[in-house]
């Protein structure tokens, strides 16, 4: 019972990372230059996740 418990979580696990894996290789992140933030340690970049579309 706990093997086929155990073997599904850690199927599900494994499906996640393939999923991550293939998102990143199809639309790999990328960063802007320049701007305003982030250049010093008083003006912090905020990131905003934007939904595709």
């Amino acid at each position: 019972m706990i093997d086929d418990h155990a073997k599904a979580i850690l199927t599900v696990i494994a499906a996640s990372l393939l999923i991550l894996a293939v998102q990143q290789v199809l639309k790999p992140a990328s960063a802007q230059i320049g701007g305003q933030c982030g250049y010093s340690r008083d003006v912090p970049c905020y990131i905003t996740i934007i939904p595709p579309g």
